[in-house]
C-alpha cells in the first residue's frame, strides 16, 4: 500500500513537470547554482547523506517538454532515453563526482515558493549494465526541491526511475525503483 501511494505521489510530480507551464523571466536565461544534502530516511540508505551539487545553464521550454512527452507516448522509454541523453540544461553531480548532465529542468512558482524539478538521463556502472539487472529498466535520475524566498528548502531525489506512458490509463507514469527514501535537504544557492 505504501509503494503504491509512493508511485500515485511520483505520478502526481511527473504529471505537474511536464504540464505544468514553467516559469519564463529573465532569471531563467542565468546560471542557477545550488548545494544540498542528499539523506537517506529508511531502507538500505537510512541514515546515510551525501553532499550534492546542480547547476542549471538552461531550462527547459514548454515546446520541448512536449515533445518528450509524445516521444515516450509513440516509442517508449528507450527512445526518451537516447532523447535525453542529448540534452545539456547543467549539471547534477555528488561532490567529488563527475556527475551527470541535466536533460530536463523546470522551473515554477507555487505561491512564494519556487519549484525545480530536474530529470536526467542517468549513468549506469558498467557492472550494472553487465549484470543486465532490474535497475536498468529505471535509465532516468529525479530531483524536485522546493525552495523559499531566500532559495533554500528541501526535496525528493529518485536516484532511479522509469518514465512510461500507459495506453490503457492514458497517462504518463513515473515509477521509482525500489524503495528509494532520499531527501533532499539543506538545498540552498551555492556561493
Amino acid at each position: 500500500m505504501k509503494m503504491k501511494m509512493l508511485h500515485v505521489a511520483a505520478l502526481v510530480i511527473f504529471l505537474i513537470v511536464c504540464f505544468a507551464p514553467a516559469a519564463s523571466t529573465q532569471e531563467d536565461q542565468e546560471s542557477n547554482h545550488y548545494s544540498g544534502v542528499a539523506m537517506g530516511t529508511g531502507g538500505s540508505v537510512g541514515g546515510k547523506t551525501l553532499q550534492f551539487d546542480f547547476r542549471i545553464t538552461e531550462y527547459t521550454t514548454d515546446a520541448e517538454v512536449q515533445q518528450f512527452a509524445q516521444l515516450v507516448k509513440e516509442k517508449g522509454t528507450d527512445a526518451l532515453r537516447r532523447a535525453l541523453e542529448k540534452e545539456d540544461k547543467g549539471r547534477f553531480n555528488i561532490v567529488g563526482s563527475t556527475g551527470t548532465a541535466i536533460a530536463v529542468a523546470r522551473k515554477r512558482q507555487q505561491g512564494p515558493n519556487t519549484i525545480i524539478t530536474i530529470v536526467t538521463a542517468r549513468t549506469m556502472t558498467f557492472a550494472e549494465l553487465y549484470n543486465n539487472g532490474r535497475s536498468t529498466s529505471y535509465p532516468f535520475g529525479f530531483l524536485q526541491v522546493t525552495l523559499n524566498d531566500k532559495g533554500e528548502g528541501t526535496g525528493q531525489i529518485m536516484a532511479a526511475a522509469k518514465i512510461r506512458f500507459d495506453k490503457k490509463k492514458g497517462e504518463y507514469q513515473i515509477e521509482s525503483f525500489g524503495n528509494q527514501y532520499v531527501k533532499a535537504t539543506n538545498v540552498r544557492p551555492w556561493k
